[in-house]
């Protein structure tokens, strides 16, 4: 799977599951992980969506130091490249 796919399974992910987010643009620079995105207990919903989706598992240390989109398709390649 490429990054430009996981961004977009990730970007998807959250349209469908985030009310008010249908119509998000996003980049790898999005910030998601703060006040302007999504409160601590939404990214933990998506999170768990996207660990789901890609039969993963990402540390919560991980999910901690996440700000943007790009970090989380970082994290999902390295957590993919490990099944490998």
């Amino acid at each position: 799977m490429t990054r430009q796919e996981i961004a977009s399974v990730v970007t998807n992910l959250i349209r469908a599951n985030m009310p008010g987010f249908e119509n998000m643009e996003a980049d790898e620079s999005t910030r998601i992980n703060t006040e302007e995105g999504f409160d601590s207990m939404t990214f933990v919903y998506i999170m768990c969506k996207i660990e789901s989706e890609f039969d993963i598992s990402i540390p919560k240390r991980k999910w901690e130091k996440m700000l943007t989109l790009g970090d989380v398709v970082d994290a999902i390649e390295k957590e993919l490249a490990k099944k490998q």
